[in-house]
């Protein structure tokens, strides 16, 4: 029985439930607030990224990452492998890494204006010297579409405060038709696009008073002089994207955004300053060499906005025709109605947001650009544009227009959140609130489902390994000197600088393709080329490229074998395998000899 003092001392009954519920509300508070954390739902979308990507498209490389397999028809994987083991090899060498003899040998190549990849070289490194180039070139191209989604999702979630418009931003930027055709062709220096999103971040921090502006200035310098490094040609796109940006954004703000663009202007001319003083060296290597010639074709085809890059997975035969007529650099152009429904919906539901139209003037802008000075329709060129001649100046005729979609893409991300999360929206009806919500995230789930298009299936078309056991096995070391001169021969493209790259540079390599504006042609020099429609006069300049170059031996891919690599034998060179490589001695071709139209018409047509 409770005495009365001690009853009069007891809270009532009541009292007690609310004190309670009060620490279990907070309790539940501080878990929820760690849950809807920035650091953690960035680490959740990353997770949502990888856990569908990984196990789907680019399976065949995390099941068998030691496997040479991205489109080996096309030079350019091999060539970001060996660029992946030259930088390790150059900085423990103390070699110049803008300039090499290993390949093009005996003279050697410039490599300034190319894309090999440093940042990405050096990131990976330990693996590369561990595992080898192969494996670290496979693990950057699996996770290269996860951390640009990744990256965008951040912006994304900066500027909404939502995480699952955020996800289908991110989704629609990491893994779009851009990024899609170019880890299709493995190029390793454009699949990693998570850099202008990281900046696009910053920024927003900055606006939100979230770091203050010194660190805005050291933070964007870095990623600028990352950019620089990893991709010139992107990061000139980037500056012009950021300039054109300051200027819509002093003309559509308000006198107080004036202010803080013009603030902001500053500050990234700063970061700009700070980003060429970083990338000064490689700036000064770059400008002394001679400057690409300009590409054949880089006009953005019109009908590559509502055409999925390939329908064929999903039985659209008619989408999937329409798209053949394309030519193959407007591939990654593909919007699709759905994103372009996104822009029409935002900009008519949100019609008085100055971020809106910022957004929607950019991208308009940016589509235009991407055109190039011909309009293309279908695969067919119907006009030259107005804009023609801008196309011509030193800079711009250097350049791919179709890359600039790019940042189209980065904005149709940011759109698409914008939209899903009913940022400046203002609904005071909740039915019209629901249904609003309803028809937002049906067409977020159109977004999703026509980026799903562009992935039929593994992007991985063709595994195969290409490194045969002649340099796996080290078999190369018996046969070869340390650094002697030697020329691969396959029909798998760029093999020399692959089998190069695995042997830890143990020889030099005639040939090697590098960047299309350097070589116009294949991965062999022009004499070994035309061997493939012989006659005895060209075989005889293949004799004399053998003498001068001091070339030591011939390595045949005993597996994938051109048919003019059986002249070798008829004009005095013996041959023997070894590890899948037919080895042809040439002892500086002292046993060659002239030949007949008839040796090599029988040499070419044998069974």
């Amino acid at each position: 029985m409770v005495r009365p003092e001690a009853a009069a001392q007891q809270p009532p009954e009541s009292a007690t439930r609310d004190i309670d519920y009060s620490e279990s509300s907070e309790a539940h508070a501080q878990r929820w607030r760690r849950l809807t954390s920035p650091s953690l739902q960035g680490l959740l979308a990353f997770a949502i990224y990888a856990a569908v990507w990984l196990p789907t498209a680019v399976r065949p490389l995390v099941s068998h990452p030691s496997r040479a397999q991205l489109l080996q028809a096309n030079p350019d994987p091999n060539f970001y492998v060996w660029s992946l083991r030259w930088w390790p090899y150059a900085i423990g060498h103390g070699l110049n890494p803008l300039y090499t003899t290993l390949i093009s040998a005996p003279v050697g190549h410039a490599l300034g204006w190319v894309a090999t990849v440093p940042p990405l070289a050096l990131l990976v490194a330990p693996v590369t010297l561990t595992a080898g180039p192969v494996v670290a070139y496979n693990l950057l191209m699996a996770l290269a579409l996860p951390l640009s989604a990744w990256a965008s999702f951040l912006a994304c979630r900066r500027l909404t405060g939502k995480f699952w418009p955020a996800i289908v931003g991110g989704a629609v930027y990491g893994f779009s038709g851009y990024e899609i055709s170019h880890l299709r062709a493995g190029h390793l220096n454009m699949c990693y696009a998570l850099l202008p999103p990281i900046l696009l971040y910053l920024v927003v921090a900055w606006r939100d008073s979230s770091i203050r502006s010194f660190v805005l200035v050291i933070l964007a310098g870095l990623v600028l002089t990352v950019q620089f490094y990893l991709f010139m040609e992107t990061f000139a796109f980037l500056t012009a994207i950021l300039v054109l940006s300051l200027l819509l954004g002093l003309a559509m703000a308000d006198r107080v955004g004036r202010r803080r663009v013009l603030r902001l202007t500053g500050l990234l001319a700063l970061a700009y300053l700070f980003a060429l003083v970083l990338a000064a060296p490689y700036l000064a290597a770059t400008l002394s060499s001679p400057a690409p010639t300009p590409p054949p074709f880089g006009s953005m085809d019109l009908s590559s906005l509502w055409l999925p890059t390939d329908a064929r997975g999903f039985g659209l035969a008619s989408l999937a025709s329409a798209g053949l007529g394309r030519h193959a650099v407007s591939a990654g152009c593909a919007v699709g109605i759905p994103l372009l429904a996104v822009v029409a919906v935002l900009a008519v539901t949100r019609r008085g947001s100055r971020l809106v139209w910022f957004l929607v003037s950019l991208l308009v802008v940016i589509i235009v650009a991407a055109l190039g000075p011909v309009l293309y329709v279908a695969g067919r060129p119907v006009a030259q544009l107005p804009w023609h001649g801008l196309f011509s100046l030193p800079f711009a005729r250097q350049a791919y227009p179709t890359r600039l979609m790019l940042f189209a893409f980065l904005i149709l991300a940011v759109a698409t959140a914008l939209l899903l999360a009913g940022v400046t929206q203002r609904q005071p009806d909740p039915w019209r609130a629901r249904w609003s919500l309803a028809g937002r995230w049906s067409l977020g789930v159109l977004v999703v489902a026509f980026g799903a298009l562009n992935v039929s299936g593994s992007l991985v078309l063709a595994p195969q390994t290409t490194v045969p056991a002649f340099v796996s096995s080290g078999d190369y070391q018996r046969q070869l000197a340390p650094g002697e001169i030697a020329m691969v021969v396959s029909k798998v493209r760029d093999a020399g600088m692959l089998w190069q790259a695995e042997s830890g540079f143990y020889w030099r390599l005639v040939g090697g393709f590098i960047n299309e504006g350097y070589d116009h042609r294949k991965d062999l020099p022009v004499q070994a080329e035309e061997l493939s429609s012989p006659t005895p006069g060209k075989v005889s300049q293949f004799e004399a490229l053998i003498r001068a170059d001091h070339i030591g031996a011939i390595l045949v891919d005993a597996r994938n074998a051109p048919r003019f690599a059986r002249l070798f034998g008829i004009f005095g060179l013996t041959g023997h395998r070894a590890g899948g490589v037919v080895v042809y001695p040439t002892d500086g071709c002292r046993t060659c000899r002239a030949v007949t139209q008839a040796e090599i018409r029988g040499a070419m047509f044998r069974s």
